[in-house]
C-alpha cells in the first residue's frame, strides 16, 4: 500500500497527485495545518507553500544546483502546469531515489500549486496511506 496524496480546489478539482513520495509530504505535514474533520486532509496555504519553496530553494543553493527561472505564480499558472504536464508520469508515481535531485522538480511543484492558491485561496491536501 502507498501513500496518495492529491491536491484539490475547493470545488474538489484536482490540481496535482503525488504517490509515494514521503518525503515532501512530510515537509508538507511538519508545518501547522488546519484539518478537515472528520478527516486528515488539511489545508493548503500561501505562507504554506512559500516557507517550503524557501526550503527548497535554500537546500537547492546548498547542494549547487542551479535555480532557473520559473514563470510568476501570479501571472504563469498556465506555464506552470504546462511544465508540470512535461514531467515524465513517473514522477509523479514514484518517490525520487535522490532527493536533491529532485528539488528542481518539487520547485515546479510547489510553484504551480502555489499559483492555484492565489487563484482559490487555498487548496486541500487529501492523503491516504
Amino acid at each position: 500500500m502507498g501513500l496518495d496524496i492529491g491536491f484539490y480546489k475547493q470545488d474538489r478539482t484536482e490540481v496535482l497527485s503525488l504517490r509515494n513520495h514521503h518525503d515532501l509530504f512530510n515537509m508538507l505535514n511538519a508545518r501547522p495545518v488546519v484539518t478537515i474533520e472528520p478527516y486528515s486532509d488539511f489545508y493548503v496555504t500561501r505562507p504554506m507553500l512559500t516557507a517550503l519553496l524557501e526550503e527548497i530553494e535554500d537546500e537547492m543553493t546548498a547542494s549547487g544546483l542551479t535555480r532557473t527561472a520559473l514563470p510568476d505564480p501570479e501571472h504563469g499558472r498556465d506555464a506552470l502546469e504546462a511544465l508540470w504536464a512535461e514531467l515524465p508520469w513517473e514522477f509523479s508515481q514514484f518517490e525520487p531515489e535522490d532527493w536533491t535531485a529532485a528539488l528542481p522538480v518539487y520547485r515546479i511543484a510547489l510553484t504551480y500549486l502555489l499559483a492555484e492558491v492565489l487563484l482559490d485561496g487555498c487548496l486541500i491536501c487529501g492523503w491516504s496511506a
